[in-house]
């Protein structure tokens, strides 16, 4: 940057896109959750009917390892959005 600091608009512009990230990043993690509490009973139900070998191990490990990954998207994302509700805070305090 020029050491100026960037429009209100501009910075909305960021926010509403940073915003739409997260809703997609909070999507994901619901299907994720859902698709986890699917395997979850799955596994209830092999326990109940004596099963010992789990066929969805595979599937939960790359379920959690997904709802990890998007669950650090989501905190990613909330701090860039912080930062840009700061930026907005001052350069509304700057323009008047």
């Amino acid at each position: 940057m020029t050491g100026q600091p960037r429009k209100i608009d501009t910075i909305l512009m960021d926010r509403v896109q940073i915003i739409q990230s997260i809703a997609e990043a909070n999507s994901r993690m619901l299907r994720l959750n859902q698709k986890a509490s699917g395997l979850m009973v799955l596994d209830m139900k092999d326990a109940r009917d004596g099963v010992e070998d789990h066929a969805h191990d595979a599937a939960q490990a790359q379920t959690d390892a997904a709802l990890a990954e998007t669950l650090e998207t989501i905190n990613t994302l909330e701090a860039r959005l912080s930062s840009l509700d700061e930026e907005l805070a001052d350069a509304m305090k700057e323009q008047g």
